[in-house]
């Protein structure tokens, strides 16, 4: 099956007075669905994320001599990545399934904006990034709908967190999934 989905998140930042906001995103979509009960899922999808958090002005080198020197800045980022999932449907009635998924995602940062008061706007791209990958994983519920022979739409609200990136994300996703056989 291939496919593409669309995806709305509410994010935030882990760190001290975090704000949450929303973003989007989307992608393309692989899916082997060899078993009636369970199916991997893997891709390519873009999104963006946006929170504002309490840190350190590292990136605009700005001197941090005590721990005073923290300010609100205004994170968002855009990224690249490669999620690999797996789906359960461990009920299904008619053309009616429910979904539980786990999800791992090799993401690259392709842009980051970051804002403050004090500071300034500040666009980073490409090299000007530091650690631009990042790990995340994902655990969510959702619905699957048969609308024909090999065509389905899957929405799936999932928990993500960001286990290794030095802008860590936490996000509730709504991810909205049309796939169709190929075969």
């Amino acid at each position: 099956y291939i496919g593409g989905n669309l995806q709305g998140n509410y994010s935030w930042m882990r760190g001290e007075n975090h704000t949450f906001e929303p973003g989007f995103g989307g992608g393309f979509t692989f899916v082997y669905w060899e078993y009636e009960y369970w199916f991997l899922k893997a891709g390519l999808d873009y999104s963006q994320k946006t929170s504002s958090s309490l840190q350190f002005p590292e990136d605009y080198d700005a001197p941090v001599e005590t721990p005073d020197d923290k300010v609100q800045i205004t994170y968002a980022e855009q990224t690249i990545g490669i999620p690999l999932a797996v789906y359960f449907r461990p009920w299904e009635s008619g053309p009616n399934a429910i979904l539980i998924s786990g999800s791992f995602a090799l993401n690259y940062v392709t842009r980051l904006k970051q804002t403050t008061e004090e500071f300034g706007e500040l666009v980073l791209k490409g090299n000007d990034i530091n650690l631009r990958m990042k790990t995340n994983v994902g655990v969510g519920a959702g619905f699957q709908r048969q609308l024909d022979r090999h065509t389905y739409l899957n929405i799936i609200p999932s928990f993500n967190v960001d286990i290794r990136s030095p802008r860590a994300y936490q996000s509730i996703t709504l991810t909205a999934e049309l796939i169709f056989g190929i075969y």
